[in-house]
C-alpha cells in the first residue's frame, strides 16, 4: 500500500488477516464484474479501508450511504488522486 493514503487505525488486524480479506474481496469484486456487477470506485475504496482496520463496520455503512458528506468528499478526493497517480483501489 502507498503509506500516504494510510490512515490511523480504528481496528487491530494483523498484517496477515488484511493480506486475507483483501485477498478475498479481490475475489469477490472479480466474481461479480463477471457477472457485470462490479461495485464503483467508491465502494471499493471504502471497503479497503474498513479491511485495512481504518473504519469500523459503522463507519463504512454510514460512508457508504453517503450519511457523512465530509468522509464522501474525502473518499472522492482519495480516488482523484489516486487516478492522477495512475493507481487503483488494489494499489491500497
Amino acid at each position: 500500500m502507498i503509506e500516504k493514503f494510510g490512515r490511523p487505525k480504528v481496528v487491530k488486524r494483523t498484517p496477515e488477516e488484511i493480506a486475507a480479506n483483501k485477498a478475498s474481496y479481490m475475489q469477490i469484486v472479480a466474481s461479480f464484474a463477471m457477472e457485470g456487477h462490479e461495485p464503483d470506485d467508491f465502494g471499493k475504496v471504502v471497503t479497503m479501508e474498513r479491511i485495512r482496520g481504518e473504519l469500523t463496520l459503522e463507519q463504512e455503512k454510514l460512508i457508504l450511504i453517503e450519511a457523512l458528506p465530509e468522509e464522501t468528499a474525502r473518499i472522492n478526493a482519495k480516488i482523484a488522486r489516486l487516478h492522477e497517480l495512475g493507481l487503483s483501489w488494489k494499489d491500497l
